[in-house]
């Protein structure tokens, strides 16, 4: 591994820890998040639609309205052009996959699963939403966008009780936005 590569091969181990995380969690707490994913066109197709408001928000936003947002802007600009300035096109997608994959099966698979056995679940996806912020609070700025992405993603994923939706709709819009800040100068 070089110094070239060594941050998107970071990235990649970390999400795909994050994967092996949830799935020991989910067997420790005795919970199958796996038994809740339900590979369907309709569930394909509902996760692009879901995807669809986020996107568009991103795209939507201005610049130069907000002095926080062009911050958070540079900010997450700078770890992308990190992690793939000299990738392969199949990393992005490799990294978006495993993020969507982990990070639901930890987030929605056991925390809001798992809270929503002793607790409402308005309070399991409230609290797995602000975890999901904290594990993305690089700044204040992030960790809100982060934790109303988590609510989304929880709220997508209690509506529809299948854990594919979220995981497809994270993958699918992390691809789309990283493809669009690495081009958006």
């Amino acid at each position: 591994m070089n110094a070239r590569t060594r941050p998107l091969t970071t990235a990649l181990l970390f999400q795909g820890g994050l994967v092996v995380l949830a799935l020991a969690l989910a067997w420790l707490f005795g919970l199958r998040p796996w038994a809740e994913v339900e590979i369907s066109g309709w569930s394909l197709l509902l996760s692009l639609a879901a995807t669809v408001p986020l996107a568009a928000a991103l795209v939507a936003v201005p610049g130069g309205r907000w002095r926080w947002l062009d911050e958070l802007t540079r900010l997450v600009r700078g770890f992308l052009e990190l992690l793939f300035r000299n990738a392969r096109p199949g990393a992005v997608l490799l990294v978006s996959l495993l993020a969507g994959i982990g990070e639901e099966l930890l987030f929605r698979g056991v925390v809001q699963a798992g809270l929503a056995s002793w607790a409402s679940p308005a309070a399991a996806i409230l609290i797995a939403s602000l975890m999901f912020g904290a594990a993305h609070a690089v700044s204040l700025p992030y960790f809100a966008v982060a934790a109303f992405l988590g609510l989304y993603l929880g709220l997508l994923y209690h509506w529809t009780g299948n854990l594919l939706v979220p995981i497809v709709v994270h993958a699918l819009y992390d691809w789309i936005a990283i493809h669009y800040y690495l081009r958006r100068r």
